[in-house]
């Protein structure tokens, strides 16, 4: 770039660091108009700056445009970051089979090897949401992980450790994760954290994130040993946590992230602990042969083997979630329907796990209904881009959409689900914290059931609430229960009334027996 090109995107960038956006803006087409060419940097950081504006379409667009004026660049890491922030923006609007093709594009045109694997982990994650991708099409996008973690050990010259050989009185066992603060793990790791067993148990954990808050704070346990890993994860140093890991002579390693942000799943590949186990914060396989099994239950996992998975499956007798929230939870209200005198479904659920099929079959039930409302609930929604575009695509679909309410991102959303009637969850890719929160809010959640661990999480919330008839196995299933529900207000009233209580005395918030059913698999994994 020229010194005052270069100049003029120094400053911009600084103005986008300082989150103002439009400033930022206006600096990058001045430059421009007066220069009359844009470099491949001031392109980019413009997708940055309609990312953060929340123009997702804009941003897909602009990126697209990017791709081909610089197609031929040298310039081949600002490209691969182009291509990723294209994947995200797709995912964020719905597109996930897209999302998936251009964050594998990412992985490919990336020069640096430990960027490559977590563009690779990034595709993995939105293919979950992709109904193209079933279990031959994951097993290979897991085959091309393990290759590039293989080419990374090759690079370092790192061996696996050996298996060891110590034998604690007390097991170890180590969580790994990036997510422990106000975040839907938090709301699912407390008992393991702070209420084990300390007479039989050591707790280690590896906090490789970056963000910390009362629920942090709350997470901490005086007998617990606690490591911050962020910069080694930050940097690529695997290695170096897989020696911490070792060094504090871990017996089991649980992974609380798989394939989600920040994760630091490439160290299971150093196997620094003889058992190494993935779960809670993540729905499918890891695609590392290291990994001795994921965590699920009985009602995620009827089988131990699953065609999706590359690692045996852990059933729990009773659910792999124990959920203790963090947040200050409303009074849970009667249904809306009695004073509105009409049925309102909501779906609170992030809205790139909501497919077309999905759509369809919301579109049947509204069709079946003809007074009932759709509330749909996301961040999406509080941009007008994003607005447009997703009623362009219910539109298509034919859902009607004066029957469709949108609510973008508020701080006091459990309060809105005073105004749901009933809630809808999404497949394949289910709502976790979503569900149990609208449960607890005294809603009832309509789930259907899939053939993957990730698309039966309604299963096992509604069965060990003691509501299994709310967890369809068919499309015409979920349909009916829905309508069936909403048509049946004496029903609708007393769930209303008696869910939260329904919550706290099931499976799915009994701290300790979770802790009794996770201890146990503990000891028998140990030996």
């Amino acid at each position: 770039m020229m010194d005052s090109e270069n100049q003029a995107y120094q400053y911009a960038l600084q103005l986008w660091k300082g989150k103002k956006l439009f400033e930022a803006e206006t600096v990058l087409k001045k430059v421009w108009a007066d220069t009359g060419r844009r470099s491949i940097y001031g392109t980019l950081l413009m997708g940055y700056i309609l990312r953060d504006s929340q123009r997702y379409v804009s941003e897909i667009r602009w990126l697209q445009q990017m791709m081909t004026e610089f197609a031929d660049a040298p310039e081949r890491k600002v490209l691969a970051e182009a291509w990723s922030l294209l994947g995200t923006a797709l995912r964020e609007l719905g597109e996930g089979a897209g999302a998936v093709e251009a964050l594998l594009h990412s992985a490919e045109v990336e020069p640096d090897l430990r960027q490559k694997i977590v563009e690779c982990s990034n595709a993995i994650f939105a293919a979950n949401a992709a109904p193209e991708y079933g279990a031959i099409e994951m097993q290979a996008l897991y085959t091309e992980y393990r290759a590039l973690l293989a080419r990374l050990m090759k690079v370092g010259n790192a061996v696996p450790y050996d298996r060891p050989v110590w034998r604690h009185e007390r097991i170890r066992v180590g969580y790994l994760s990036a997510d422990l603060h106000a975040h839907p793990v938090g709301n699912f790791v407390h008992s393991l954290l702070v209420h084990y067993d300390v007479t039989q148990f050591e707790v280690y954990v590896y906090n490789i994130g970056r963000k910390h808050d009362r629920v942090t704070q709350a997470l901490h346990d005086v007998h617990a040993v606690w490591r911050n890993a962020a910069d080694w994860v930050d940097q690529g140093a695997y290695s170096r946590l897989a020696a911490q890991i070792r060094a504090d002579e871990i017996d089991i390693l649980v992974d609380l992230g798989g394939h989600t942000k920040g994760n630091a799943l490439p160290v299971f590949a150093w196997q620094a602990a003889p058992v190494q186990i993935s779960g809670i914060g993540y729905f499918n396989s890891t695609g590392l042969y290291e990994t001795t099994g994921f965590l699920s239950d009985v009602y995620c996992a009827p089988a131990a083997q699953s065609p999706y998975f590359v690692e045996p499956l852990l059933q729990l007798p009773h659910t792999h979630f124990c959920y203790e929230p963090f947040a200050d939870f409303p009074v849970p209200g009667e249904p809306p329907c009695l004073t509105k005198k009409y049925i309102t479904f909501g779906c609170f659920n992030h809205f790139a796990k909501v497919t077309d099929e999905m759509l369809r079959l919301w579109r049947q039930i509204l069709q079946a209904l003809p007074t009932a409302q759709l509330v749909l609930k996301h961040r999406l929604f509080g941009s007008q881009e994003g607005l447009a575009y997703t009623k362009q695509r219910l539109a298509r679909l034919g859902l009607p959409l004066e029957r469709v309410e949108f609510r973008g991102f508020s701080a006091d959303y459990l309060q809105e689900y005073h105004d749901i009637d009933i809630a809808l969850d999404t497949s394949p890719y289910q709502g976790g914290a979503t569900t149990c929160e609208a449960l607890y809010m005294g809603v009832p959640v309509v789930s259907l059931a899939g053939e993957r661990h990730g698309a039966r999480f309604g299963v096992s919330f509604l069965t060990n609430i003691g509501l299994p008839e709310l967890a369809a196995h068919t499309p015409e299933n979920y349909l009916g229960i829905a309508v069936g529900l909403a048509n049946d207000k004496e029903l609708l009233c007393a769930l209303h009334a008696r869910l939260r209580t329904m919550m706290e005395e099931s499976p799915l918030m009994d701290g300790q027996q979770y802790l009794m059913d996770m201890e146990t698999m503990y000891r028998s994994l140990r030996k």
